[in-house]
């Protein structure tokens, strides 16, 4: 599946739920505002956008559930990705401020920042995506798909790169659409890659779970 249909998808699933998702995108603002809810909102977030990249049944019940049923479990994974984009940065500005032949490795560091990026479309909707979404293998899994396709990652990383400097432009958009969209692209994305590895490994199954 190209980018451009994933996203096109995305987009056409906010249109149908648009007032549920833009309700649940300024819940999803204030839980982040809140921080210790941020992570469970996350989580309630995408699992409606999995649902409906599945073409199930969406409505507000869902995503109080998720909350509740996966509150633990999305604080390890924000916990998890919060250090790994600490030592990516950390390490980037090291090596940026040196004077000599070391700086050249601050190129490694900005290909591990892009693939932090390309994990950020995976990470939560493999949380839904899996029969028993172990930490270890969850976090594997992020790391191996935008891997397995890179260009297809980098395009809806760029569309999505987009859609928030629209955002920027018209905060509204920001505030009642943006994060459906993220996690809709994210969900349309991981769907269509779960998928695409099941058909390559047939009979045996996707991702390990």
């Amino acid at each position: 599946m190209g980018a451009f249909k994933t996203f096109w998808q995305a987009l056409r699933d906010l249109h149908d739920e648009l007032f549920l998702f833009a309700g649940v995108s300024v819940l999803w603002w204030l839980g982040i505002l809140l921080v210790v809810p941020g992570p469970p909102v996350t989580a309630g977030l995408y699992s409606l956008a999995c649902r409906t990249a599945h073409e199930q049944r969406v409505e507000f019940g869902f995503f109080w559930q998720e909350i509740r049923q996966r509150f633990g479990k999305s604080w390890q994974l924000a916990a998890v990705n919060l250090f790994a984009l600490v030592v990516v940065l950390v390490n980037f500005l090291f090596y940026w401020n040196l004077q000599n032949f070391l700086r050249y490795a601050v190129v490694v560091w900005a290909y591990l920042f892009l693939l932090w990026l390309g994990v950020q479309l995976y990470l939560f909707p493999l949380l839904f995506e899996m029969e028993e979404p172990r930490l270890r293998w969850l976090l594997r899994n992020a790391v191996l798909l935008p891997l397995i396709r890179p260009g297809y990652t980098l395009l809806l990383l760029l569309l999505l790169l987009a859609a928030t400097a629209l955002g920027l432009v018209l905060p509204f958009l920001l505030l009642i659409v943006w994060p459906a969209l993220v996690a809709l692209v994210g969900a349309r994305a991981t769907a269509a890659m779960v998928e695409e590895v099941a058909a390559r490994r047939a009979p045996s199954s996707g991702p390990e779970s």
